[in-house]
C-alpha cells in the first residue's frame, strides 16, 4: 500500500481596522476603531504577491484560523455600571500543505 507523504507550512497574516483623526482646534489625535479594514486587506498586494508564490511552489492552502484579543470596555454613567467585552481578529494563521516527491 503506498501512502502519501506532505509537509506542512504555516504563516501569520495581519489583519488592521481604521483609524479615524479626530481634531479639535489645533490640537489632533488618532482613535482606533473597530471597524474592520476588510478592502485594505483584500488589496495588499505584498499578500497577494506571497499567496501566488505559495501556489506556484505548491502549496495547497487547507486551512484558515483566526487569531484573536479579547477588547473590554467597563464604564460607569449615572451611578448605572456596564461593561461589554468582544473577540477582535488581530490575523488569521494560513495552514499549506503540499505533497513530498519521494524520488
Amino acid at each position: 500500500m503506498n501512502h502519501q507523504a506532505f509537509e506542512y507550512h504555516t504563516e501569520f497574516s495581519p489583519f488592521h481596522y481604521i483609524v479615524r483623526t479626530k481634531k479639535l482646534f489645533m490640537f489632533k489625535s488618532e482613535e482606533p476603531t473597530t471597524d474592520p479594514d476588510t478592502q485594505g486587506f483584500l488589496q495588499d498586494q505584498e499578500r497577494q504577491q506571497r499567496l501566488a508564490q505559495l501556489g506556484r511552489e505548491g502549496w495547497e492552502l487547507i486551512s484558515v484560523q483566526p487569531v484573536v484579543r479579547g477588547e473590554i470596555k467597563v464604564g460607569n454613567q449615572n451611578a448605572q455600571g456596564w461593561a461589554y467585552g468582544i473577540a477582535l481578529p488581530t490575523g488569521y494563521l494560513l495552514f499549506f500543505k503540499r505533497p513530498l516527491h519521494n524520488d
